[in-house]
């Protein structure tokens, strides 16, 4: 009986944890992470501001449990497709395109994510968060890489990309590591821009968020066919 009492105990601790990182996700998404602070997610969480720093003794360190959260939300909906039955039958340029078109469903779908992560990026940078404590939100992101990187690596093998034939010798002596790296920077920074400033201006009005994606796959797409 103490064994199950202990364990229904770390079940609500673990729970509360969840929730907090939950809210907190909210709230940095929207505001930024350097507007808001540990009594207002205390607040936001429905808790008080002493228990928050029971289970997360600073921001910082929340900050990264909400970022790996956040990048396992985003790993959990490429699994969904990396998964699939009809996924291993594709050539390697099908799978990578089938992989860029989630990459742009997400963009309509969680923008929440991308403005999450430009804030996430500019606090660690400001804060000066070292590389040992990002290692297991960095770990979480290398998910992504190896099935992006395997689409790629499948269609060098298959035949169905080429870009190592390329006339271009930039492409040409591109690995398949700096070409994902490469990619997924691209479509971050658009993502990025469109999530948290795609509508300020009335020439953003031109072309659609959705559509600004696509073009961008596309010409990523095209360039690993030449």
């Amino acid at each position: 009986m103490p064994g199950q009492a202990g364990e229904t105990r770390q079940q609500k601790r673990d729970g509360r944890i969840q929730a907090i990182i939950e809210c907190t996700f909210g709230l940095f998404s929207e505001n930024g992470i350097e507007n808001i602070s540990m009594n207002d997610i205390a607040a936001a969480s429905k808790i008080g501001v002493a228990s928050l720093y029971r289970y997360f003794q600073t921001k910082e360190e929340l900050a990264i449990e909400v970022a790996i959260y956040a990048w396992n939300l985003e790993l959990a909906v490429f699994n969904e497709v990396f998964t699939s039955e009809k996924y291993g039958s594709l050539t390697g340029f099908e799978q990578l395109k089938e992989l860029l078109e989630v990459f742009a469903d997400a963009l309509v779908t969680q923008r929440s994510f991308f403005s999450f992560i430009y804030y996430f990026d500019s606090f660690i940078k400001k804060e000066k968060v070292s590389a040992e404590k990002l290692r297991e939100y960095e770990r979480t992101i290398l998910g992504t890489n190896t099935i992006v990187v395997q689409a790629l690596d499948k269609g060098i093998a298959d035949g169905s990309i080429s870009f190592k034939g390329s006339k271009n010798a930039v492409l040409s002596g591109a690995s398949t590591q700096e070409m994902f790296i490469t990619m997924m920077h691209s479509l971050f920074c658009l993502a990025q821009k469109l999530s948290i400033s795609g509508d300020l201006l009335a020439m953003d009005e031109i072309v659609e968020a959705r559509k600004q994606i696509e073009i961008l796959i596309n010409m990523l797409l095209v360039s690993l066919k030449n």
